[in-house]
């Protein structure tokens, strides 16, 4: 190669270099000197990290080790969907479950959402039948044979039983949960298995996607993934604007001032906004948040970046003290 083709060659791959966008912003936000905890989800968001700020812990799963959660919930049953995996299901008529080939559109096919099941809870007695779809998105079960389940959930006697069956016809699996069980995870392929994946301790927020419904869309576009953060049980929140109450000056004189609720997508997913002219995401600091976790225990938390040290996006840092 000569010279002249040589330093030609370093010119174009140093334009090039010099015109990608950064993964990272170039300043990172400032921040105080509080505690610091960091939820990692990855860069696809296939980790739910459940975190307590009393304790500064963290623990992730990968949101494909569980598709059904059966919760007791004041005397009834709950079945939860997984929606990390953007999983849907469509509750059918007992014959229409047995005679059930394909998913076919038509089915009234329904997610869950922050605060509302997708099924009606399970009284004793009573039996669900829906379809499941696991994976709409069709990030890890392409296949029909994977992505779908026939699922019957049946509260007789001294247990719940739960059944799943391949759409196209297969071996049946089967659950057991006995009566007073406060939750349970199953996977689908793991049949007989309860698992049991929350941490021993109380996460006070959980970190994962979930399903965000823009009622202003089009139904095709309505029930929408989002990475943000939800609260965790017995927790209430309120949102602070800083232009009012700076970060800074909260303490715990100001909390009455403060409405909460436990809304569990209070805090939500639109802390972060993406610059399309940087291709990063960046982190809205007009607004903070209070948690409430008991008659005197509060905390106040901020967002203050999105970003792992190598400038890859997913690592979630708050900001935290108690008040």
């Amino acid at each position: 190669m000569s010279s002249r083709s040589f330093v030609r060659l370093w010119l174009i791959s140093f334009i090039a270099l010099a015109c990608r966008k950064a993964e990272k912003p170039w300043k990172l936000p400032d921040y105080g000197g509080g505690r610091i905890i960091e939820a990692k989800t990855g860069v696809e968001y296939d980790t739910v990290v459940w975190a307590s700020l009393e304790l500064g812990q963290v623990q992730g799963i990968l949101r494909t080790n569980w598709d059904l959660r059966l919760r007791a919930e004041g005397g009834v049953y709950q079945v939860w969907l997984n929606a990390a995996m953007y999983a849907f299901a469509a509750e059918v008529s007992e014959s229409e479950w047995y005679a059930l080939t394909e998913a076919s559109r038509s089915l009234p096919w329904r997610c869950d959402l922050a605060d509302t099941a997708a099924l009606l809870p399970l009284r004793r007695g009573e039996v669900r039948y829906f379809l499941l779809d696991r994976d709409r998105g069709e990030v890890f079960y392409r296949q029909p044979q994977r992505r779908y389940r026939k699922v019957a959930v049946r509260w007789q006697g001294p247990n719940v039983e739960i059944v799943a069956v391949p759409l196209a016809g297969g071996d049946t699996a089967r659950w057991l949960v006995p009566v007073g069980t406060e939750s349970a995870f199953i996977h689908v392929e793991k049949p007989g298995q309860l698992l049991s994946l929350q941490p021993s301790w109380r996460p006070e927020l959980i970190v994962t996607r979930y399903v965000h419904p823009f009622y202003n869309q089009p139904e095709e576009f309505r029930w929408y993934p989002v990475l943000g953060v939800l609260l965790g049980d017995a927790v209430e929140a309120a949102v602070v604007r800083t232009a009012n109450v700076p970060y800074e000056s909260m303490d715990y004189s100001k909390v009455e001032q403060l409405v909460f609720t436990s809304k569990r997508d209070l805090i939500g997913y639109d802390w972060k906004r993406y610059d399309f002219g940087t291709g990063t995401y960046t982190i809205d600091f007009s607004r903070y948040f209070v948690l409430r976790m008991g008659p005197t225990t509060y905390y106040k938390l901020r967002f203050i970046d999105f970003y792992d040290e190598q400038g890859r996006k997913g690592t979630v840092k708050i900001e935290y003290e108690p008040l």
